[in-house]
């Protein structure tokens, strides 16, 4: 649905150019970027161009428009960060030629900064106070994982005989372990080289194949799995010990929680801006769809 902000319309064809974007990003990421998600995608569309459009709006109004020399100063800096002139067009989509789209799109993108730097300026580095009662209000963020520790029987059968006798024998184990016997004892002889081992030691979640981890997390300490048969062979696994998650000690992270506190505030800073802004402005929707081109 298009807009207008303070009597200046962003079409159709603009927020069209956002929402195809955000997709691109996102599908860039790995993420499912199906139709199901184009009301999410429409939505940010609408949200970036109007943040957009409302800074540089009040930087025009503050600074006055921005210079052709500055455009060009700006245009020519972004080609030798992106490694050339045609690198510079393949990384950012945009179309040789179209020089003034790409000359607004500088220029928005100058005005916007100077804004941001006018209000919210370099950071300034909290003090120790700031940063534990960041860490203290954020501490789910800074919890250490939780780790397991388990033995391991693993037989990888060849063909569909060699799978039954390998389940059989694995059952058979397990069953001596339920028993009383010890696990390691049990295990020994299902050790195909000299090198290998029962033990696995510590491992957090994503360490392991799923069908092995889910087992283990789920196992309490000296608990022994069932046979686990996933597309490598048969498992069966004996839980040792475990690490409970807990937090981690400030000066342990003292460097990623100070990037942290100071993203989190230029960002409500940011927050902050365009909602004052947002509440000056006369916005109003027009309407007519975003609609996908076929």
């Amino acid at each position: 649905m298009a807009l207008t902000i303070n009597q200046e319309t962003i079409s159709d064809e603009d927020l069209y150019e956002e929402f195809e974007a955000i997709k691109t990003h996102y599908q860039n990421l790995g993420e499912v970027v199906c139709c199901d998600r184009d009301p999410e995608f429409s939505e940010l569309a609408r949200e970036n161009l109007l943040n957009r459009t409302l800074l540089n709006q009040e930087s025009i109004t503050r600074f006055g428009e921005v210079s052709e020399e500055a455009i060009a100063g700006k245009l020519e800096e972004l080609k030798e960060q992106h490694g050339g002139e045609e690198q510079f067009y393949e990384n950012t989509g945009l179309e040789k030629g179209d020089d003034s789209g790409i000359a607004k799109k500088v220029a928005m993108s100058i005005s916007v900064d100077r804004l941001v730097d006018a209000e919210i300026g370099e950071d300034s580095e909290p003090d120790e106070a700031d940063l534990k009662q960041f860490y203290e209000k954020n501490i789910d963020a800074y919890m250490s994982p939780e780790e397991v520790s388990a033995s391991h029987i693993f037989l990888e059968p060849q063909d569909e005989a060699a799978a039954e006798k390998a389940f059989a024998d694995l059952k058979e184990a397990r069953g001596k372990v339920l028993d009383g016997a010890d696990f390691a004892e049990i295990a020994a002889p299902f050790l195909q080289k000299e090198e290998d081992s029962v033990e696995l030691g510590f491992f957090k979640r994503g360490d392991l194949m799923n069908e092995l981890e889910n087992i283990a997390f789920s196992m309490r300490d000296g608990e022994t799995s069932p046979v686990i048969n996933t597309q490598f062979g048969y498992h069966v696994l004996h839980r040792t010990g475990g690490k409970p998650s807990k937090p981690i000690p400030m000066e342990e992270i003292s460097d990623s929680l100070m990037e942290q506190f100071l993203l989190d505030r230029r960002e409500q800073l940011m927050s902050d801006l365009i909602e004052g802004l947002k509440s000056k402005a006369t916005i109003e929707e027009l309407e007519e769809e975003i609609e996908e081109e076929a």
